[in-house]
């Protein structure tokens, strides 16, 4: 029974297809609809193209600029670092010099206490 009820549906299925195949290949009207399906893949396929080759320009132009992009945003953060360095070097230097000014000063102070303190063992 199983392999009965196969072969019908085997059969349906080819008389099916048949048919489809007669109605295309055979009547004008087949012909027609199927030479429309056929112009219609084709726009199809050409307007996907068209629309690739588009796309694909566009991101190539989008990845050139987002590069620009990229590398002037690196040069300027390299410029601001150096920037940072120098004025950070300056500042070093500045306090480098007050500091030297002010050893001077406590040397000069503290050599006038020690003859003033020197002086005063002396009359005493």
């Amino acid at each position: 029974m199983k392999n009965k009820n196969g072969l019908v549906a085997f059969a349906l299925l080819g008389l099916a297809v048949g048919t489809a195949a007669y109605y295309l290949l055979g009547t004008e009207d087949g012909k027609k609809q199927l030479d429309n399906a056929n112009k219609g893949l084709k726009d199809l396929t050409r307007s996907v193209k068209e629309l690739s080759k588009k796309e694909a320009k566009r991101a190539r132009e989008f990845a050139k600029t987002a590069k620009e992009d990229l590398d002037e945003l690196r040069s300027k953060a390299k410029d601001a670092g150096k920037q940072a360095i120098d004025r950070a070097a300056v500042k070093a230097n500045e306090w480098a010099d007050k500091a030297s000014q002010a050893a001077g000063n406590v040397k000069d102070v503290s050599g006038e206490y020690a003859s003033k303190a020197k002086s005063e063992l002396d009359k005493a």
